[in-house]
């Protein structure tokens, strides 16, 4: 179930979904600009598709910023679940 391709994607994907090659990702993960959080399985590093979308749709901020909007995201779903 952890490896779900609909849940998880590789760096390969996320390249294409991005439209930039896998060097660039690799920068762009080393230089904080992009924040996902990243899974290991076996030899694998997997980002979640949904936290992928959700940065999108954000601006695409830097790491120094998604970690308060993904908080902000997540304290509003809480209280959208509890009403």
């Amino acid at each position: 179930a952890i490896a779900d391709a609909s849940l998880l994607i590789d760096a390969r994907e996320l390249a294409r979904q991005l439209s930039v090659g896998q060097t660039t990702i690799k920068k762009l993960i080393r230089s904080g600009k992009l924040p996902l959080k990243r899974f290991r399985l076996c030899r694998k590093r997997l980002f979640s598709r949904v936290e992928l979308t959700e940065w999108i749709a954000a601006g695409m901020p830097p790491a120094s910023r998604w970690s308060m909007v993904r908080e902000l995201n997540s304290a509003t779903n809480r209280r959208r679940s509890t009403t």
